[in-house]
């Protein structure tokens, strides 16, 4: 008695048959190549205004993931161009041992100032430096009654060089050599200030690349695991595709653009949003800086930076759907 043919589909012989006649009766056209993606391209988005409420949510959750580095990366541009505007004058103040005799101190006074990287050397004195310390402590009877002045000589040593994040590299280095000098007991930088700030800007740096990177990642499942049900919704429409010859490469070229239409259109709306908040947040962030009197303009997204901002999400689009489809394609074989 013979048996009937399967009803789900072909044999797997049947479609390497298929689809070698398929690749010997066609020939490359590069004008028709690029139509199908065209086509392909728009019957995507059109699959996706389908279920508009389904495709909406997916785009607001990968816009919502990818706006926090966005506004993370946003903050911490502000906050570098404020640090790159504070340039001032630094001052490296060297304390010498007590026991120091006037004239050494102005022997190392002079050699200091000759050297090229020095603008100016201010010399205080003891007496000077009493005399300041009653005045700025008010502790003027307790001070004179002290059997001698404890306070050292004093030399305040102003670099040529402004102190900003960029130089205050070279500033460390010019404290280590003058606290290098035999007659001085410590050396110390007014720039510990600069120096936190740059430790803080560095942690934001790093925590923006880690957080980035997470997020990333989180995009990356959520458009595969919707590309992985938008898969198995076609899973009969595969099946046929592959029964007529279909290679892998047709089957996942929708699933790639659906991919591509969920990375560039959650990336249009995360720099939409960036945008939106920069803006609402312009008006005191404005009065703020004339509180202080600076030159410093509130930046937000420019226009390279949401063209990156869309490359980078069209691509982590594209590779999340290409991970999903792959990998269920594989699974749906023809028996």
């Amino acid at each position: 008695m013979p048996q009937k043919p399967n009803q789900r589909g072909a044999t797997r012989d049947a479609v390497k048959t298929t689809k070698h006649q398929w690749s010997k009766h066609s020939s490359f056209n590069i004008k028709k190549y690029l139509l199908q993606h065209q086509a392909t391209l728009t019957e995507s988005f059109v699959r996706l205004l389908g279920y508009p409420l389904a495709s909406l949510m997916t785009v607001m959750v990968i816009a919502i993931a990818l706006s926090l580095p966005g506004g993370l990366y946003v903050l911490l541009k502000n906050v570098q161009s404020v640090t790159d505007q504070w340039e001032q004058q630094s001052v490296i103040t060297l304390y010498l041992f007590p026991q120091l005799e006037d004239t050494q101190a102005l022997a190392l006074s002079h050699r200091i100032s000759a050297q090229a990287d020095v603008a100016n050397v201010e010399y205080i004195s003891k007496e000077e430096g009493l005399r300041y310390f009653e005045q700025e402590s008010g502790y003027e009877q307790i001070l004179s009654s002290l059997p001698e002045n404890p306070l050292p000589i004093v030399l305040r040593v102003i670099p040529k060089q402004e102190v900003n994040l960029e130089s205050l590299q070279s500033l460390q280095l010019l404290r280590d050599n003058l606290a290098s000098e035999n007659e001085v007991e410590r050396a110390d930088l007014d720039a510990q200030w600069l120096q936190r700030l740059a430790n803080i800007l560095s942690f934001g740096q790093r925590f923006v690349y880690v957080l980035s990177t997470l997020l990333v990642v989180a995009v990356l499942l959520i458009v595969g695991n919707t590309i992985r049900m938008a898969v198995e919704s076609r899973r009969n429409e595969v099946l046929v595709m592959k029964l007529v010859g279909a290679t892998d490469a047709y089957i996942r070229r929708p699933f790639l653009y659906m991919g591509f239409w969920f990375g560039v259109l959650g990336g249009l709306f995360a720099s939409l949003c960036i945008l939106m908040v920069s803006w609402w947040v312009s008006a005191p962030a404005e009065r703020l800086i004339d509180l202080y009197q600076s030159g410093f303009e509130l930046q937000s997204f420019n226009v390279d930076e949401i063209v990156l901002c869309l490359v980078i999400s069209a691509m982590v689009g594209v590779f999340g759907a290409w991970i999903a489809v792959n990998r269920h394609i594989t699974n749906i074989e023809l028996e």
